[in-house]
């Protein structure tokens, strides 16, 4: 019930929300990019030609397009390598965190199963709660022991020109 008192407001706005006017505010924006990215091809295309007639002056029309497309080539292996290695460095943490995740979901099920005898028992649910914190205590212990050893916020007497 309190998740759905939460969800009202957020739903009526977007049920208020007028969905031409979206529609149409979309339809504009995807109209400028298209006009953008086409009027930068044409610009890269021209730098692409002025570049060439360039190089033509000194090693030939042949050899200078020869150039450009050896240059566009070895760019578009370097983005393809790029692309390559981003990939397969996503597939090991994708990989890596599907074994994590397995690991946890097991934990999780063993913890689930053994829950209602620990319930039952006091003496085992109060173990169980030593044994939480315990482990939180000391899974936490380095960021504990540098709050215990911070100096307190403030300037210090060093830096104070009154000391």
């Amino acid at each position: 019930m309190l998740l759905m008192t939460r969800l009202a407001p957020l739903l009526a706005s977007f049920a208020a929300m007028d969905v031409g006017q979206f529609v149409s505010r979309l339809r504009r924006n995807a109209v400028m990019y298209a006009l953008v990215l086409l009027f930068s091809l044409t610009a890269y295309g021209a730098l692409v030609a002025a570049a060439a007639v360039v190089m033509a002056e000194e090693i030939g029309t042949a050899g200078a397009l020869l150039v450009v497309a050896g240059a566009a080539l070895f760019l578009a292996l370097v983005l393809l390598l790029a692309a390559r290695l981003r990939a397969r460095a996503e597939e090991k943490r994708r990989k890596q965190a599907a074994v994590d995740g397995g690991s946890r979901a097991l934990m999780a099920t063993a913890a689930l199963s053994v829950l209602p005898v620990v319930l039952k028992s006091r003496p085992l649910a109060i173990l169980a709660v030593a044994g939480g914190l315990g482990y939180l205590a000391m899974r936490n212990l380095d960021s504990i022991s540098g709050m215990l050893h911070r100096p307190p916020p403030g300037p210090r007497p060093e830096d104070d020109p009154r000391y």
